[in-house]
């Protein structure tokens, strides 16, 4: 077990390495160009990136502790849209280091988890029953992902 969240420490690790060193010295006309994701731009994408982990980690508190989803929590688009158009003022420089701090914050809840913590189940407000696992094997592909996005807009 304890390989296994080490496996996926070093995923999420290398995913957030490889955002932060795809676009490394890019120009602010670079971070401006449209990206895949309507309305976004290079930028706004990493934004993204760096506002999500926060409320992944809630939810991934909610599983250690037994708890529900609040049937009052923003829609996920509409959360994304605040946190992206929050960060629009902001230089590149401030959402990388936003997103290397909430890295930082993700690393040390994963290693914090237990052997049989992986193993817990709970019921997601969109994808049904998960695991914590299952949830945390969200954030590398999520990470290359918008990568990707964010390579091909800069390019």
């Amino acid at each position: 077990m304890a390989d296994r969240k080490q496996a996926l420490i070093e995923s999420v690790e290398t995913a957030r390495r490889e955002v932060l060193d795809g676009p490394a010295g890019w120009t602010a006309e670079q971070w401006s160009r449209a990206s895949a994701n309507e309305g976004w731009s290079a930028k706004d994408t990493l934004a993204h990136l760096s506002s999500i982990e926060a409320r992944l980690r809630t939810m991934l508190q909610l599983v250690l502790d037994g708890g529900i989803w609040p049937a009052d929590a923003p829609d996920l688009d509409a959360y994304n849209a605040r946190c992206v158009a929050e960060r629009r003022s902001w230089p590149a420089e401030q959402v990388i280091a936003e997103l290397r701090a909430s890295g930082a914050e993700t690393r040390r809840f994963l290693e914090a988890l237990q052997p049989d913590d992986l193993d817990r189940r709970w019921t997601h407000p969109v994808r049904g029953e998960v695991t914590l696992g299952a949830l945390v094997e969200i954030i590398p592909r999520h990470l290359r992902e918008h990568g990707e996005q964010i390579r091909a807009a800069g390019s």
